[in-house]
């Protein structure tokens, strides 16, 4: 019985020891597998809470990842929008442009129609104000800028009509 005593000590030891011997990288709590010794040295050694930290870092910059697309698509949608909202800004600039100085120009074909000069004049702005129609609203920095030439041109072109007329 004696010697049933130390086998039984011994064995235990060496059982204990064994599970001592599991490496935390190695626990794996979906292994179904696992001895109950095991397990429980897992337990014991932080395998496991070493595995719950490391998935909730995960999730945790999964989350952060999440976030940063959700911004990346929120501030694409509100540049959209934004841009949206300057075409059609551009667009109704353009029609009131373009109804005043079709305004403008009929009058000044009506009350100037003797003079040759500034029918010549209205011709060419009816002419530069046909071409402007067919060019559609941008929001490209070039367009943009050669946009803003060409309306300065543009009011260059009436303050000499205008002059020419003897408008002051």
């Amino acid at each position: 019985m004696n010697m049933n005593i130390r086998a039984l000590i011994a064995s235990s030891a060496l059982l204990l020891m064994a599970g001592c011997a599991t490496q935390p990288g190695s626990c794996d709590s979906n292994n179904v597998e696992a001895s109950l010794i095991t397990k429980m040295n897992c337990d014991h050694s932080g395998g496991y809470s070493d595995q719950v930290r490391q998935r909730e870092q995960s999730l945790t910059d999964a989350r952060a990842e999440n976030a940063s697309f959700r911004d990346v698509y929120d501030a694409l949608q509100a540049q959209q929008q934004s841009t949206s909202k300057s075409l059609a800004e551009q667009q109704k600039q353009q029609a009131a442009l373009d109804g005043s100085m079709s305004k403008l120009l009929s009058q000044l074909k009506a009350r100037h129609a003797n003079k040759a000069q500034a029918q010549q004049q209205i011709a060419d702005l009816e002419k530069q104000m046909a071409a402007k129609k067919q060019v559609t609203a941008s929001t490209d920095p070039a367009v943009i800028e050669a946009r803003k030439q060409e309306l300065k041109a543009l009011q260059q072109k009436v303050s000499r009509l205008q002059l020419s007329l003897g408008y002051e």
